[in-house]
C-alpha cells in the first residue's frame, strides 16, 4: 500500500491530502494543533488492510497546506474537511462516512459530523480538545499564557516544548513513525512563525484549554442526532486533561468511553495496536 500525496486549492489556499484505498467504507481522519496528516501513516494501511478508503490531509497552516490568516473560528477548519469531502467523495445514504479526530482535530471532527448529521455514521475522538481545560506540563502552561496575552514566543520556550515532545516520542512503539516525528520536529520549520501565529490564532479562536470558547453545543448536536461515538483518553495525558474525555461523554450520553491507564496524548502512536483493535471493534458496531 503506497500512500500518494496531493495538492488542491481549495477556497481558502492549497492543501496536502490523500486518498488511500479503494472501498464505499470512508473513514476521514483529521490531526492535532502541531502535527500534520504524517501521523497517521500507520493507521492509514491498518484501515486500508481492512477495507476501509482513507482521506487524510493537512489543515491549513499545518504540514504543507497555506498558512492562512486570519483564523476568526473553528469552523475555517470545518469548512476545509467539507469541502475535501464534498468535492472528491460526495456522500449520500450508499455510502459510510467515518470520522475520526485526534487532540484539536477532535473538535473539528466532532463540528464536521454535527454538520453532516446522519450521513456521518460514526465519530471517534482521540485525547479530543472541545472542552476548556488547563494542560498539566508546566511548559505548556507557560506558553498557553503568552499565547492568550499575545506576548512574544521565545526559542527558549519553543525549546522546551519540543524537548516534552521527544520525551513523549520515545514512548511511540514503531521505529519507523518515531523517526518520522523526529525528523519533523527537529525541522527547522516546525514551530516557525507562520506556525506559532496559526496555533495562536487557533488557540485563541476555538475550544480546548483556557477562556469561554467550549463547544458543547456541538456535542450536545452529536447527541441529538444519535450519531454513534467512541472517546478515547490516555490517562497521562499532559496535553489534554482526561476529564475533558469525561465531559464529553456527559454530553454525547450513548457515546462509548475508553480510558487506557498510563497512556500519553500520542495515544494512538504510542499503543497502535491496542487503539487500532478497539477503534475497529468500534466501527464494525456501526455496520
Amino acid at each position: 500500500m503506497e500512500i500518494v500525496d496531493r495538492s488542491i486549492h481549495l477556497d481558502l489556499g492549497n492543501v496536502r491530502y490523500s486518498i488511500t484505498g479503494e472501498s464505499s467504507n470512508l473513514i476521514v481522519l483529521m490531526h492535532g494543533l502541531t502535527t500534520s496528516k504524517d501521523i497517521f501513516d500507520e493507521m492509514t494501511g491498518k484501515l486500508v488492510n481492512e477495507g476501509f478508503q482513507v482521506l487524510s490531509f493537512d489543515f491549513y497552516g499545518r504540514g504543507q497546506s497555506d498558512h492562512i490568516q486570519p483564523v476568526e473560528s473553528e469552523l475555517i477548519y470545518a469548512e476545509q474537511a467539507m469541502e475535501l469531502i464534498e468535492n472528491f467523495i460526495p456522500y449520500g445514504k450508499k455510502r459510510k462516512m467515518h470520522i475520526l479526530g485526534y487532540s484539536a482535530g477532535g473538535a473539528i471532527a466532532s463540528r464536521v459530523a454535527a454538520i453532516m448529521g446522519s450521513y456521518a455514521s460514526s465519530l471517534t475522538l482521540i485525547a479530543s480538545s472541545g472542552i476548556p481545560s488547563v494542560p498539566k506540563s508546566e511548559i505548556l502552561i507557560k506558553i498557553l499564557e503568552k499565547i492568550y496575552r499575545n506576548d512574544e514566543i521565545k526559542k527558549e520556550m519553543i525549546d522546551e516544548v519540543k524537548e516534552l515532545m521527544f520525551e513523549e516520542i520515545e514512548l511511540v512503539e514503531n521505529k519507523n513513525m518515531r523517526n518520522k516525528l523526529e525528523s519533523i520536529i527537529n525541522d527547522e520549520d516546525f514551530l516557525n512563525h507562520d506556525t506559532i501565529q496559526t496555533i495562536r490564532a487557533h488557540i485563541n479562536a476555538t475550544g480546548g484549554y483556557l477562556g469561554e470558547h467550549s463547544i458543547n453545543d456541538v456535542f450536545e448536536e452529536i447527541n441529538e442526532q444519535k450519531i454513534p461515538t467512541l472517546i478515547m483518553t490516555g490517562l497521562k495525558d499532559n496535553w489534554i486533561d482526561p476529564e475533558c474525555g469525561r465531559e464529553i461523554k456527559n454530553l454525547i450520553e450513548s457515546a462509548q468511553l475508553l480510558e487506557y491507564e498510563g497512556v500519553s496524548h500520542w495515544a494512538f502512536l504510542e499503543k497502535p495496536d491496542m487503539y487500532f483493535k478497539d477503534i475497529k471493534k468500534f466501527l464494525d458496531t456501526t455496520e
